[in-house]
């Protein structure tokens, strides 16, 4: 099993979700698409007191100490408003519900119940590319 790591030190899934507000001030100090230095993690450095915090498309990052990263899943809604603003466009101010993985996403070895691990026959599922936007893991 592989564990994921950022400079060194674990990453570990959030237990517990918490609402973040993004206030106007942070939008206005925050620069595009640099996960340290959006408004999502202005925010965060201002309400956690966290000591670092990389935001990306599908995940949030927090290091709160010098001990372990805490990872959250990016709400749909805030996913929406970073494409926006790292493309040019307004982040809009807002209170956003940051939730801990879910069982099925978190970090680790996963119980499948006993259910066979054979791969699905049909189709291969195509994703969408977003383009223009910060770079990163996540």
């Amino acid at each position: 099993m592989k564990l994921l790591s950022i400079d060194g030190m674990p990453v570990i899934d959030a237990k517990k979700p918490f609402k973040l507000e993004v206030s106007p001030s942070d939008v206005k100090t925050a620069s595009k698409k640099l996960p340290n230095a959006c408004a999502v993690a202005k925010a965060c450095y201002r309400e956690l007191h966290a000591e670092e915090v990389r935001v990306h498309l599908s995940r949030v990052y927090v290091r709160l100490n010098t001990k372990c990263w805490l990872r959250y899943v990016t709400p749909k809604s805030m996913r929406t408003e970073i494409i926006a603003f790292d493309r040019g466009g307004k982040f809009v101010p807002g209170v956003f519900h940051m939730a801990a993985p879910q069982p099925s996403k978190r970090l680790g070895p996963k119980d499948n119940g006993g259910k066979s691990t054979k791969p699905k026959k049909g189709p291969k599922r195509l994703f969408a590319v977003v383009r223009d936007v910060r770079l990163g893991p996540a």
